[in-house]
């Protein structure tokens, strides 16, 4: 347990190290946050999420919004390049691969309003295709949101999601489960 926690603490330290480090060679003074995110005790495993926060404190709204970009899009860069370059110790060890850490990067409450978003598009997805006995089709998520939606609703035995196509047309399918 003590090397479990040693690690959970060393993971924190690094990903806030690891922004706090790229926004200041970005020419923005401001400081980082980082929690491990509540995980249901039936997944917990060895893999942990941390919610890595970018704090407005000394940012103008015009920085603010530079590093938000249309749609999310610099966030979500930012968010992939941390799960890519804190990860990457797996990629000499590939037997540590489910010890993969994921790390979501927020800012002034972006990513929390996309995550009750999504979270309302997925209700939708399975009312419609429980209704309908047709497939739902999700177009335009990011990688990290389709992984978020597939989580959401493997929950649901009726339900099953995967995903089609290639990036940058790459998108989600939800439909009910064959018997």
């Amino acid at each position: 347990m003590e090397d479990t926690s040693a690690n959970i603490k060393a993971s924190v330290n690094a990903s806030a190290n690891w922004l706090q480090e790229l926004l200041g060679l970005m020419g923005y003074a401001t400081s980082v946050d980082t929690r491990l995110a509540e995980t249901a005790p039936e997944k917990i495993g060895t893999s942990n999420n941390y919610w890595v926060e970018i704090s407005t404190e000394g940012l103008q709204d015009q920085q603010i919004q530079r590093l938000m970009g249309q749609d999310g899009l610099v966030l979500d860069s930012l968010q992939y390049l941390a799960n890519v370059l804190l990860n990457r110790h797996l990629q000499a060890e590939p037997a540590d691969a489910d010890s993969r850490n994921f790390y979501t990067v927020e800012l002034n409450g972006y990513r929390s309003q996309r995550l009750a978003n999504l979270q309302a598009l997925a209700d939708q997805a399975v009312q419609q295709v429980r209704e309908t006995k047709t497939e739902f089709v999700i177009k335009q998520l990011s990688s990290a949101d389709r992984r978020h939606i597939h989580q959401l609703l493997e929950e649901f035995a009726d339900i099953e999601t995967h995903s089609q196509g290639r990036e940058p047309n790459r998108h989600l399918i939800v439909k009910l489960v064959q018997s």
